[in-house]
């Protein structure tokens, strides 16, 4: 007898672990953990999730599209408090890729591979030191690196693309000094009047087109070039981020859920400083039982000096970027 083999048409894996306070994390924390708000010492912790997702149809009499993605977040920290002394430190991650139809696909009389198509790609690292001046304030200092992985493509159908972006093209550094406000293990917001941000754009012909605010190449009335665009631009003005993350809660129904929220404002004080940038980012993480988890990250942008590019391929000018991803995992034999 014919045997007929009928997966499930969308199957997802989701691998979420959360950095909860369990006997063994007890044992590698050594002495100086900090797992109650006010203790001294060092604070571990974080929240990573792998997500993967594959559609395949086989015949199937109501249409619709094969499909696989893989996108994996992780945000982790590592915080210290001694005495009037706290350095924070944090680093978050994020990949995902996808591929939309059959692998292969014919076009203008040719066979293609149907490429995978970058849908995250981020690389944060954040360390901030302060001393206590009163109370729950601290003088503070704090260095903002943020880049990407890999190249960014802007894709017209599956065939025709435009390189926007590759690792450290653009590549973001964030300096500066003044007060933190502290009052537990889990909220921190960081006020700096005084700022230093860098922005590189270390790829030439990006540099030359004036990506990411730099000053593009010139050219004579011939369109031959007369000097390079500028590989990075400075700017100095004030800066605010405020952070909340937390993966240990009081409450039994939360003992499994991880959330990282957390908010950048920065003011160019020499060009346009009424054009705020934004930069929100929201990663919440839920596991239950053993085969069933949840995830949502939300990424909300607006930066003055990032050009947009539409579908046809035009560059338009800056404007509000939003990305949400997410995820249910569930997995079942039978």
């Amino acid at each position: 007898m014919k045997k007929i083999l009928f997966t499930l048409l969308i199957s997802g894996f989701s691998l979420v672990s959360l950095a909860q306070v369990t006997d063994n994390e007890k044992a590698l924390r050594t002495n100086n953990v900090a797992a109650e708000e006010g203790e001294e010492g060092w604070k571990l912790g974080g929240m990573t999730n792998i997500q993967f997702t594959n559609t395949k149809l086989y015949n199937w009499a109501a249409g619709g599209d094969n499909s696989i993605a893989l996108n994996g977040v992780a945000s982790l920290f590592a915080n210290y408090k001694q005495g009037k002394n706290a350095w924070d430190n944090t680093l978050d991650l994020g990949y995902g890729i996808m591929r939309q139809g059959s692998k292969e696909f014919e076009a203008n009389g040719k066979t293609y591979n149907r490429p995978f198509k970058k849908t995250d790609d981020k690389i944060e690292l954040v360390s901030k030191y302060g001393r206590q001046a009163f109370k729950n304030w601290y003088y503070a200092a704090l260095l903002d690196f943020k880049t990407q992985m890999t190249e960014g493509k802007n894709w017209i159908g599956d065939t025709t693309t435009t390189t926007i972006s590759k690792a450290m093209a653009p590549g973001y550094l964030t300096g500066g000094i003044g007060l933190d406000y502290k009052p537990n293990n889990y909220f921190s917001a960081y006020i700096s009047p005084i700022t230093a941000r860098f922005i590189f754009v270390t790829d030439q012909d990006l540099a030359d087109a004036g990506s990411f605010g730099v000053d593009p190449a010139e050219y004579d009335d011939l369109g031959v070039k007369i000097s390079d665009g500028k590989n990075l631009k400075t700017e100095f003005g004030g800066y605010v981020r405020v952070q909340y993350t937390r993966t240990e809660w009081n409450q039994e129904w939360l003992k499994n859920v991880g959330l990282t929220t957390k908010l950048n404002l920065f003011s160019n004080y020499l060009e346009n400083p009424q054009n705020v940038d934004v930069d929100w980012e929201t990663l919440i993480t839920w596991k239950i039982y053993k085969y069933f988890n949840i995830s949502f990250n939300a990424h909300l942008m607006y930066d003055d000096d990032t050009k947009t590019v539409d579908d046809l391929g035009n560059v338009r000018g800056p404007k509000v970027q939003f990305k949400e991803i997410f995820g249910v995992g569930f997995s079942y034999s039978f």
